[in-house]
């Protein structure tokens, strides 16, 4: 008898539990959210062989035109973006009546409930999560998108401090006229805690209303609650209005005072008064020193009025018997010169026992400096050895084994490097790639040739991934160059017959790309990232074949 739970009909309530459901190609494995919109499910990507979150909208929203708005433009606003702080959309669909999309699963816990178990973290790593959230504002505000809802809830932060803003499920175009508003019937944009003026007051917003509530997450963060409270929703989006914050130095006096002020000037009620773009925030974040600690306060001896002078050079005498010679100098009162020469006496003194005490006590051996007691709050950010997945250990072991066949060891290496694409590793991804081109696979040329297009297939996936590096300034031109030199790798696909034979280059692409679909889906990504950034694609060239996956493998995927 099949588990009610499980049925499409159960699934048609709210709130019922899809686990061991299969929707489309995802196996749904358990339940690890929910919202006001839907659940969100750990589920498999069975074509990828990954997990992933689905989000799944309410059934009983799926007629609202508004509720289906806003969760198809999330997933085109996510799938604009790609940052190595910002939640990835793989796709969306439908499935038995239900909408889902499918995100990166980030193996963590959101910022609220990291500071709820745990309280605010200490100052670098408290530091290293306000700079990757300036660094994902700042990716999408270039981009021209506003996420209006930044709250802790909505940053997720990893083991190893690894952060990733999601749900831009409110999120705007910057002068989209058809952006929702406060004031609309039954619209509440923002969560009250975090909420800009302008957004509390129904005004049009860009993307200063996000660094107000980044400015608001921060003071959360480093203070251990946020700066206004209240007993009704409305209560706190007025304050956000009218009210000033407690100084944040005032709560935490440890805390450098140039953080404090950028939390401040984060938090200026008026927009044109905060800083005019995320950039600017990261740049005046890397000018913080964390490594100095709180700011001690010395205390100075008060000098006399008057300057300490002597009417000639005379000798001093020192309890040792030694003299010093004083320089000349103009005539002082007479009280003057008795205290200056009592103070030279002390201060000869104890130089002098402090010599005798150094000669007569030998040196004491260190003592050794107490253990540090555990860290309380999120994990610490500098790791000494590097961290390894253990799927990668296990993409190593199968790389480095002498009885891995060529096809294992392509499949392997192409996992593996787009992993560390993925992960923001480029440089060590471009090695993977530029070894599988150079590779030489003795009495196997079919895979020889597959591993040297496959290698330069990823080197310009890389690329593109470099759009944002100082270093490559035409990062997207590059990488088209190295997509149109990967189109023309000859490719051999192994006959019936004894003998290679050489394919037409797109049908050996075609049935290539078909058994690895993930680096076919990271072609086309990149190359949507490189007309992104201003790269042309000429008409009827391969290239747009291979911009539109679905479209290259067609007929592969069709034939018998």
């Amino acid at each position: 008898m099949p588990d009610a739970a499980s049925s499409p009909a159960a699934a048609d309530s709210p709130g019922a539990d899809l686990s061991g459901r299969t929707l489309g190609e995802f196996e749904v494995l358990r339940k690890i959210g929910s919202g006001g919109m839907g659940q969100v499910y750990l589920a498999r990507q069975t074509s990828l062989k990954r997990q992933v979150a689905l989000k799944l909208l309410r059934k009983d929203l799926a007629t609202n035109p508004t509720a289906m708005k806003r969760f198809e433009d999330e997933a085109v606003a996510v799938a604009s973006l790609n940052h190595p702080n910002i939640v990835q959309v793989y796709g969306a669909g439908e499935s038995d009546g239900l909408r889902y999309m499918a995100l990166e699963f980030v193996d963590g816990r959101n910022l609220r409930e990291h500071l709820a178990r745990k309280g605010p973290p200490e100052l670098p790593v408290a530091m290293s999560i306000m700079k990757q959230i300036a660094a994902a504002l700042q990716k999408a505000h270039e981009q021209g998108l506003v996420h209006r809802d930044i709250k802790p809830e909505n940053i997720l932060v990893t083991k190893k401090v690894e952060v990733k803003v999601t749900d831009f499920g409110l999120s705007r175009f910057f002068n989209d006229p058809a952006a929702v508003s406060l004031t609309q019937s039954g619209v509440t944009l923002g969560t009250p805690l975090y909420l800009s003026p302008e957004q509390a007051q129904g005004k049009t917003v860009d993307h200063r209303s996000d660094l107000y509530s980044f400015g608001v997450t921060c003071y959360h963060l480093l203070a251990g609650e946020p700066p206004f409270r209240g007993t009704t929703p409305v209560e706190v989006a007025l304050k956000h209005i009218t009210d000033q914050p407690k100084p944040l130095e005032s709560i935490r006096p440890d805390l450098p005072p140039e953080l404090c002020e950028i939390v401040r000037r984060l938090m200026l009620k008026r927009p044109e008064e905060r800083y005019a773009s995320a950039r600017d925030v990261t740049r005046e974040l890397n000018r913080v020193n964390v490594a100095a600690g709180p700011h001690e306060v010395i205390a100075v001896a008060e000098v006399p009025a008057a300057p300490l002078a002597l009417s000639t050079s005379q000798p001093v005498a020192l309890s040792s018997g030694s003299t010093l010679a004083l320089p000349p100098v103009a005539a002082p009162a007479l009280g003057w010169l008795k205290w200056a020469l009592a103070a030279f006496g002390l201060i000869a003194t104890a130089s002098l026992g402090a010599v005798a005490y150094v000669l007569t006590h030998p040196k004491p051996e260190p003592t050794p400096a107490p253990t540090p007691a555990p860290f309380v709050g999120l994990p610490d950010i500098r790791t000494a050895d590097k961290i390894v997945a253990p799927r990668e250990r296990e993409l190593l072991a199968i790389l480095k084994d002498r009885a891995t066949t060529p096809d294992d060891w392509i499949a392997a290496s192409i996992e593996l490097g787009l992993m560390q694409v993925r992960e923001g590793r480029l440089d060590a991804a471009a090695a993977r790639f530029e070894a599988m081109e150079r590779e030489q696979i003795p009495n196997f040329p079919a895979a020889t040739s597959a591993s040297r297009f496959a290698g330069r297939l990823g080197k310009a996936i890389v690329m593109a991934h470099r759009d944002n590096d100082p270093a490559h300034p035409q990062a997207a031109s590059n990488s088209m160059s190295l997509f149109t030199a990967a189109m023309a790798t000859p490719l051999l696909i192994p006959p019936t017959a004894k003998k290679e034979v050489k394919f037409e280059r797109i049908e050996a692409m075609r049935a290539f790309l078909a058994r690895h679909a993930e680096l076919a889906q990271a072609a086309a990504e990149a190359l949507n990232r490189n007309v992104a950034n201003g790269a042309k694609i000429p008409q009827a060239s391969p290239l747009e074949l291979l911009r539109s996956p679905r479209g290259l493998l067609r007929k592969e995927s069709s034939s018998p």
